[in-house]
């Protein structure tokens, strides 16, 4: 029998950073997404203020862990540095998401899995903690749009005065190209705002217009676009967008790769520089006003996978536009309708006399 591994007093702080390590290295091998390594680094921050920097990882119970879940429960949202989360019967719930907290426990998980193996911890105490339950249906699907309503948001920037703007709102071209992209293939925001202005081009095989993102885990797929979103890309490209901004310190190179960053974008911002999500986000909480609803770019990617399958596009096709590696991920983000449900009843050939 093989003889256990000798136990390594290790600080949760030093374990910390070696694990942080091997997850870089998972992204690099297009194993993780720089986004999941991000969130995971955040929650990870907390877990060791949480649990002590010097404390030894070895020394912590599920007790300790059952004690740093409540109290990430009730601190605030980190995605909301002025204010509150807003609900959507305008109470301002306390705390985090499901989904959020969820993560965080992953993340914690984890880090005392791959500490076991180590030979950092003899007992993982994530197994006698009851994991936070997050919900089943991807957040944001039960506030998808209606059809009526997502063509009345793809056509809200062109309505708007232009006198009525700030000079940092006046881009509708801009706006209403994101609108649509979001609304009719459901690109994640990360992705839409990664795009860069090379990745327009005709498809190899179809010669129709594509637009080329890159997802989740260095997944990249080419997006279908419309023609008439594609000639809004195109006025966008020679009327309306701004000039990559001047360099302010001609010697800085951090600065010259920003702003060569910014010149191969697709979207950017009245400066010139490129859109982060949280920019798409407001952009997106603007136009939504005229529909009296809240609506983020998550859930017009909801609207956008709803309304495609509703109109009978097959779920495979579906999850290929949506960058899914696996139908049950794009079936948890098909909106529920019983006017849907009560359609394809009437259609069926045995409800028929």
């Amino acid at each position: 029998m093989a003889e256990p591994k000798a136990l390594s007093a290790v600080s949760v702080r030093d374990a910390t950073l070696e694990y942080l390590e091997i997850l870089e290295r998972r992204v690099m091998r297009s194993q993780l997404s720089a986004t999941t390594l991000h969130a995971y680094r955040r929650d990870l921050s907390e877990f060791v203020t949480l649990l002590g920097a010097d404390t030894v990882l070895d020394t912590i119970e599920a007790d300790h862990l059952e004690f740093a879940l409540t109290t990430i429960a009730k601190a605030p949202d980190r995605r909301y540095s002025r204010g509150l989360k807003i609900g959507e019967d305008g109470s301002t719930p306390p705390g985090r998401g499901a989904h959020s907290l969820a993560r965080w426990f992953a993340a914690v998980r984890g880090l005392f899995r791959w500490a076991a193996d180590k030979g950092y911890v003899r007992i993982d105490p994530t197994t006698r903690v009851t994991p936070p339950r997050a919900p089943k249906r991807a957040s944001g699907a039960r506030i998808g749009l209606q059809l009526d309503e997502a063509l009345t948001l793809r056509t809200a920037p062109a309505e708007r005065a232009p006198e009525s703007l700030r000079a940092d709102q006046r881009l509708s071209l801009r706006d209403e190209a994101i609108l649509r992209l979001l609304v009719e293939s459901g690109p994640r925001v990360s992705e839409l705002c990664g795009a860069n202005r090379s990745d327009i081009r005709l498809h190899e095989e179809t010669g129709t217009p594509v637009l080329h993102v890159r997802g989740k885990g260095g997944k990249d797929r080419d997006l279908p676009l419309s023609r008439p979103t594609n000639d809004l890309l195109e006025r966008y490209l020679a009327e309306e967008r701004p000039a990559p901004p001047r360099p302010q310190r001609p010697h800085d190179r951090a600065e010259r790769i920003k702003i060569d960053d910014a010149a191969g974008a697709l979207f950017v911002s009245i400066r010139g520089w490129r859109l982060s999500p949280r920019d798409v986000q407001r952009m997106v909480a603007r136009y939504t006003k005229v529909l009296g609803r809240r609506a983020t770019p998550h859930s017009l990617r909801h609207t956008a996978l709803t309304i495609l399958a509703r109109a009978g596009v097959d779920i495979a096709t579906v999850a290929q536009i949506a960058g899914h590696a696996s139908l049950a991920t794009t079936s948890v983000y098909m909106d529920d309708s019983m006017s849907a449900a009560a359609e394809a009843i009437s259609t069926s050939p045995l409800a028929r006399e």
